[in-house]
């Protein structure tokens, strides 16, 4: 009786027991596991190509790289600069100027170049162009008179400086006081001769008679007839074509036509030559010729 109650409460294995499944999971992995060095071996990994695509060091070479010689500076590419304006007489006025920048024959882009003008005291700034993709850069200027022009470029870390040649802007005058400085001008480098009123050589106020006779106008042959014969005005107010009549002792004793800045054409004395020369002293009246 006691193995038929036994018997009773034991159960039949309906699922495999823990010993039997773990032997068998192990015995269905062991294949991958053996098998996984050679899927290693067949796919090497980036880092092993990396690495066995690198030469090996020679024997007793440093294990780090060294760096590579620095190269030399490049030289500076020449740079040329070409200036251009109004094409024959202009008048008075704005005018377009350009100018065309090359480093080694090839156009220059978003180069600063500026425009200088001759002044009484040399060259003087009159404004910045930039140049375009094409090296041509374009802008306006006033030109109240003649005027030489040239553009300088100063360079850069690859490039050259450069300096154009000059340009003369030939600018009619309007007035004929304007067109007897202009006279005055091209009678630069005669020699002084007392008495003479050209054209060869002038002495101060036969210059004078000479100049406004080209432009139509007839002047005293003294210098203290044509300080009477002609308007007087103050300092302040004072325009190109004017005359300057200088005084010493209460009597004028020389006399120029004035050109501008504080300048004037004169014949100054035996020994020297027509010239454009600075006002020289503050004592002196003004005359307008009309």
């Amino acid at each position: 009786m006691r193995s038929l109650r036994h018997a009773k409460h034991v159960k039949p294995a309906l699922h495999p027991t823990r010993s039997t499944l773990s032997s068998g999971l192990t015995a269905a992995l062991l294949p991958l596991c053996l098998a996984s060095p050679a899927l290693a071996e067949a796919t090497p990994s980036p880092a092993a190509t990396a690495t066995s695509s690198a030469p090996p060091n020679p024997e007793g070479a440093a294990s780090t790289p060294t760096s590579s010689p620095a190269a030399p500076e490049q030289a500076k590419r020449q740079t040329e600069l070409r200036i251009s304006g109004p094409g024959g007489t202009v008048s008075p006025g704005r005018h377009t100027v350009g100018v065309r920048l090359l480093a080694d024959g090839k156009p220059v882009k978003d180069g600063y170049v500026r425009l200088e003008r001759a002044g009484s005291s040399g060259w003087e700034y009159a404004g910045r162009l930039l140049t375009r993709w094409d090296g041509l850069g374009t802008g306006t200027l006033n030109f109240p008179q003649d005027t030489r022009l040239r553009a300088v470029y100063q360079g850069a870390s690859t490039r050259t400086p450069a300096t154009s040649r000059e340009i003369v802007i030939d600018v009619a005058t309007t007035t004929f006081r304007q067109r007897a400085v202009r006279v005055a001008s091209q009678q630069a480098g005669k020699p002084y001769r007392y008495g003479s009123t050209g054209p060869g050589s002038f002495d101060c106020s036969g210059l004078m008679v000479y100049v406004f006779k080209q432009v139509g106008k007839q002047l005293p042959r003294t210098s203290q007839a044509q300080l009477d014969a002609t308007q007087r005005i103050s300092k302040s107010a004072m325009r190109p074509g004017d005359l300057v009549f200088t005084q010493r002792n209460g009597r004028v004793g020389h006399v120029g036509v004035y050109a501008g800045n504080n300048k004037f054409w004169v014949a100054p004395k035996s020994g020297d030559v027509v010239k454009l020369q600075t006002i020289y002293t503050s004592n002196y009246l003004v005359g307008r010729v009309r």
